[in-house]
Order: structure tokens, then C-alpha cells, then sequence
């Protein structure tokens, strides 16, 4: 998940996770009692002890749909992407990140136009200007810190969601987001290990009313993916 759009398209800590008998002595059985910020503390506790998941992102704004699913490890991320029709793979392993996309998204993350480099691999080193916005959001440790609403934060009673028991947290969408004047909402499962179901944010990008809905599943998946090949570096390309 990156902040909203990509700039609308810009596209988008290391993990202490508690010992595991510790954790689970810690945990309540239940949410009913706990304040807003606690639910929503708990959600990230338990999130971090999984380390990973697959977090499916829809945004949408006047003109344009945003989506990407991601599958967010702890030092490796995979991404597939669209921006309306066009497409795109970021993969990210232990710091390096490559890019396949399509000339569209070309033009909008580089600024330039030039059709040569479309849907061919790229290799984006650390040292690159564009590589924050690129790789932002999706390793997990990145991805998880987009996730908790800001206060004031109000709480429900249980409710349905998609087939989940879930309390919903209400608050200010998440600075990382990428939205101005933005609400959200963070569904926690209601059964332990209380995890994020989904959040929902809305609010303005560049001063234009956006949305965005993002599911997650399959906690704890070790993710192994292998590096592009025939990646060209940024810097052999006319896109730096």
C-alpha cells in the first residue's frame, strides 16, 4: 500500500515483536472495555508479531481508479499494479527495487515520456531520487506504519464486515496516506489476535476528493521472490 495515488501518483522501523507466551498472556479476550486507541494498539501489536500479509488497495477520484495488491514480507515485497488501464510490478528484495511498468506509468512517476523503457525491468538503486515514493509502503514494517487511524479516535460495538466479526475505530485518516482534511476507519477483528480486516480512508489529494479501501489477509506468509532478470539500471536508461 503507497500513498493514495501516485501523487496521485506518487503512487503511496524494524519489528520488536513481544515473545510469543508473553504476547498472548498480554492479550485480553475480548475488545469489549478497551478504549479506541487500545483496540487500535492491540491491532498493531498483533499485526507486527505476524511480520507479513497481503494487503489489497482500491483508491478512486474524479477521472481515475488506483489499485495494487501486495504481498508485504519482512525484507521482500511484490506488487502488481494499475493506474486506470495501465500496469505495473514493483518487486523489492532486501533493498533493491525493480520496476515494470507501462509507459503511462512511466510518464507519471518519472516525468518524462519515453516508450522504450515500457514493461521492461528496471533496477532503482537507493541512492535514486525516485526510489522513496517507488519503494514506500511496500515492505511490511513500511506498509504497517500507513495503517492506524489518527486521534480523536471513536469507537462501535461489534458488527459484520465482509463475513468478520469487527469493531470499527474511527478517526483522521493516517498522515502517510497522503490525504488533506482525510477520515478513517480501521476494522479490527474482533476475535483474537485482533487483527487490521480493513481500513477505509477518504478525503482530498492535490485538492481532489479521493478514496481508498484496503483489505487484508493471509498473515504471517513467508515471502521469497526472485530477483527480475535483465534488469537495466536507472542510471543506463534517459528516465533519471
Amino acid at each position: 500500500m503507497k500513498k493514495v495515488v501516485i501523487s496521485l501518483v506518487v503512487v503511496g522501523a524494524s519489528l520488536f515483536p513481544l515473545a510469543g507466551a508473553a504476547a498472548q498472556s498480554a492479550k485480553p479476550a475480548t475488545l469489549a472495555g478497551l478504549t479506541p486507541a487500545k483496540v487500535v494498539a492491540l491491532a498493531m501489536s498483533g499485526a507486527r508479531q505476524e511480520g507479513s500479509c497481503l494487503d489489497v488497495s482500491k483508491g478512486a477520484a474524479v477521472g481515475y481508479t488506483f489499485d495494487a495488491t501486495t504481498q508485504s514480507g519482512t525484507d521482500e515485497a511484490h506488487q502488481d499494479m494499475s493506474f486506470n488501464s495501465s500496469r505495473g510490478t514493483a518487486v523489492l528484495i532486501k533493498g533493491r527495487l525493480y520496476i515494470r511498468e507501462s509507459a503511462t506509468l512511466i510518464s507519471l512517476q518519472f516525468g518524462r515520456s519515453d516508450p522504450q523503457w515500457a514493461n521492461r525491468w528496471v533496477y532503482i538503486p537507493s541512492s535514486s531520487a525516485d526510489y522513496h515514493s517507488l519503494a514506500t509502503g511496500l515492505v511490511f514494517s513500511s506498509m504497517i506504519s500507513q495503517v492506524p487511524p489518527a486521534p480523536p479516535l471513536r469507537a462501535t460495538a461489534v458488527e459484520t464486515l465482509d463475513g468478520h466479526k469487527v469493531v470499527a475505530v474511527i478517526g483522521t485518516a493516517n498522515a502517510e496516506l497522503g490525504l488533506t482534511k482525510g477520515v478513517e476507519t480501521l476494522f479490527v477483528s474482533a476475535t483474537s489476535p485482533f487483527l487490521p480486516v480493513q481500513l477505509r480512508a477518504s478525503g482530498r489529494t492535490q485538492g481532489v476528493p479521493t478514496t481508498l479501501v484496503v483489505t487484508f489477509s493471509h498473515w504471517g506468509q513467508r515471502y521469497r521472490f526472485a530477483t527480475p532478470s535483465g534488469a537495466t539500471p536507472l542510471a543506463s536508461t534517459t528516465l533519471p
